[in-house]
């Protein structure tokens, strides 16, 4: 039929109100391509986070991580250097580089590529299925319980994805620091 997609495509086709997502330090995290679909070759998600989220200074040892940005604006540490990024504009963060985030807008969406894919195991694993495509209402998060961790230890048993940084966070006064979100992978 004319408009459908070929028999065996479907799944190659997605978005982010209809993926499922998965909520997880404050953040809506939508996996549009799961590296388990691309044999672990790279991963796509969309973020959708409040004001001030974003993670300590940390490095993939094993991989790329690009940020594009939809919507909103953010502070992005890369080694000792602190940039802007906007609306439109693409970040590149090779293995090894240590970096991190902050959200200085109410809300930022950005879609997130890591090559080999990352993250995206983890948040599936160990995050809260999202019940709307939105921010998470106060309480909906739990944290994962003790089989979901072994579960997702176990998983990652033989890789190295990443590793916290010794680098000074130089992003700290646009983070909160609350006890919901003490580590970002």
């Amino acid at each position: 039929m004319p408009g459908e997609p070929p028999s065996g495509t479907a799944s190659l086709a997605t978005s982010a109100e209809t993926a499922a997502g998965f909520w997880q330090m404050g953040i809506l995290w939508t996996p549009l391509i799961s590296g388990e679909s691309t044999g672990g070759t790279y991963s796509l998600m969309e973020q959708l986070m409040p004001a001030k989220a974003g993670p300590p200074p940390h490095v993939h040892d094993q991989g790329e991580e690009v940020f594009y940005i939809l919507d909103g604006e953010l502070a992005l540490q890369l080694g000792d250097q602190v940039i802007t990024g906007t609306r439109g504009q693409l970040v590149r963060i090779p293995a090894g580089i240590p970096h991190a985030f902050a959200v200085k807008t109410e809300t930022a969406r950005v879609l997130n590529f890591y090559v080999p894919a990352a993250l995206d195991l983890q948040v599936a694993m160990l995050g809260t299925p999202a019940t709307s495509p939105a921010l998470p209402p106060p309480g909906a998060q739990r944290p994962p319980t003790a089989e979901q961790e072994q579960a997702f230890a176990k998983r990652l048993h033989d890789l190295a994805t990443q590793s916290m940084s010794t680098q000074p966070d130089l992003l700290g006064d646009y983070r909160d620091h609350d006890a919901e979100h003490p580590n970002m992978p």
